[in-house]
């Protein structure tokens, strides 16, 4: 007979959290990928690239023209989710699942810089041309 899991188990057989499914995982991953590189894009396009373009467009709403800057943590926030998701395949040793929990839940903590990032920018997180491109435009 096979093993039940999840509801109708035996709880002494279930171990672990429940397996995500594989497409959870790679939407995760190349989310992340996704917003690495197009960080990657907005400080090396430099002023003349589309991101710089979208940034001084003052149409656009500032949650739109900030997205670059919460690119990098959001894909941060993203890879810690697909390696979690990946870790419910293996999961079952409690100590690990503990582990993992935490690491689920201090990846809200990136995610809210992320959020952060959309509305406030932290001029550390500017690159030097945007610096010097919103300087010689305030002038």
């Amino acid at each position: 007979m096979a093993r039940l899991t999840g509801a109708l188990a035996d709880p002494a057989e279930v171990v672990g959290y429940p397996h995500a499914p594989v497409w959870a995982v790679l939407a995760a991953a190349l989310l992340a990928i996704l917003g690495f590189v197009n960080h990657v894009r907005f400080v090396r396009g430099g002023p003349g690239g589309t991101w710089a373009a979208r940034y001084f467009d003052t149409d656009i709403p500032k949650e739109l023209r900030n997205l670059p800057f919460a690119q990098l943590p959001g894909a941060v926030m993203l890879a810690m989710w697909a390696v979690m998701l990946a870790y419910t395949r293996v999961s079952g040793q409690e100590t690990w699942d503990a582990v993992m929990g935490l690491f689920l839940f201090a990846s809200f903590a990136v995610g809210g810089v992320a959020v952060k990032r959309l509305y406030r920018p932290p001029r550390r997180a500017k690159p030097r041309w945007l610096l010097e491109e919103e300087e010689r435009q305030a002038r």
